[in-house]
């Protein structure tokens, strides 16, 4: 789900389209349907009052003609599900015609002025990624690249990488390469941790890279720990997850301007584990241990422990989301304190 403040944003399972509910009582607030049969991934993108989502689509054929395949960008009013714009970009060629089939469009990153997205398939594919940064306002694409798979949207670079294996960062505004990094992996896995920052998972020594999207430096090495998944708080700390060389849980949290290590876990000095870490959200960082518990996101400290079962995957001033696996459903908890009158 994308988590705004009084709904919440998803792409239905059975009908291609997007679906907001309301977090204070799980009513449907609007739905609007999208390009039939038209598959998705991940989650659409919530930036200021505008929800973006991405559709692979197909365009049957006929006689000589083979089907066409592509992708719809949509924008939405958030408030109201009002289609403010479509984009309709096409992903094959005459001579590739059925190469794409299985690739499906990610909203990789949308803020005020810019939509990126990037279609690929999952693992290993013979099938280059294309990336496609469109205008937040108006849908016009900006540039496309059949050779980059976008993972980071930075206020003026897009971040990913390349077909050959190497991590770029590429202009904004004209899809010039502003940088580009080989970083030897076996497998590039790389992600958002916070702004400014690019993750990129899978060193030779099996350790992860926090990267300076502008300018592509080195800004931390987390040596032989490998810390593929990370929560930013929303305000100035990421807290990132994972194994160290033993293959034991391993929790730091970095400052997102000065790339600092704030704090690790575990700490035997202090006889403290690595607790799993759900969700962060200013300031404070959820996670269980025995029970749910909450740390300070700036010094580590424990702050609440043994409040309960569950802790949150999403995190706004109002609520707090839980996936149950079990029901394949999300549960949505009001944050203490927050009535209904004034939720989000």
């Amino acid at each position: 789900m994308a988590l705004g403040a009084r709904l919440a944003y998803a792409y239905d399972r059975n009908d291609s389209g997007i679906t907001a509910f309301r977090l204070d009582d799980g009513d449907i607030a609007w739905h609007a349907t999208g390009p039939e049969g038209g598959s998705v991934a991940q989650a659409p993108r919530l930036t200021g009052h505008t929800v973006i989502g991405a559709f692979a689509t197909t365009k049957s054929g006929a006689g000589t003609y083979a089907d066409r395949h592509g992708i719809s960008v949509v924008a939405m009013e958030a408030r109201t599900g009002r289609i403010l714009w479509t984009r309709d970009i096409t992903t094959d060629s005459g001579s590739d015609s059925g190469a794409n089939t299985a690739a499906v469009p990610h909203v990789v990153g949308a803020d005020a002025r810019h939509v990126l997205v990037a279609s690929y398939e999952e693992g290993f594919s013979e099938t280059s990624p294309l990336s496609v940064l469109l205008d937040t306002r108006t849908g016009r694409v900006i540039w496309t690249d059949d050779d980059f798979k976008a993972v980071d949207l930075e206020e003026s670079v897009a971040v990913g990488v390349r077909d050959d294996g190497d991590l770029a960062g590429k202009s904004t505004s004209d899809g010039r390469q502003q940088w580009r990094k080989d970083l030897q992996f076996g497998e590039t896995r790389a992600t958002d941790p916070g702004p400014g920052l690019t993750l990129a998972d899978g060193t030779a020594a099996d350790g992860t890279l926090l990267i300076d999207a502008a300018t592509g430096a080195t800004r931390l090495d987390s040596g032989d720990t490998s810390l593929p998944d990370c929560h930013y708080d929303g305000w100035k700390t990421t807290i990132c997850t994972g194994a160290d060389g033993s293959g034991n849980a391993a929790v730091w949290a970095v400052d997102v301007r000065t790339s600092h290590v704030l704090w690790r876990l575990p700490d035997a000095s202090t006889n403290r584990v690595a607790p799993e870490i759900t969700s962060a959200w200013h300031g404070i960082v959820y996670a269980r241990a025995a029970q749910a518990m909450t740390l300070d996101a700036r010094t580590g400290k424990d702050l609440r422990t043994g409040i309960g079962h569950v802790s949150p995957t999403m995190v706004n001033d109002g609520y707090g989301l839980v996936y149950d696996d079990s029901a394949r459903a999300i549960d949505v908890y009001r944050a203490a304190g927050a009535s209904a009158s004034a939720s989000g």
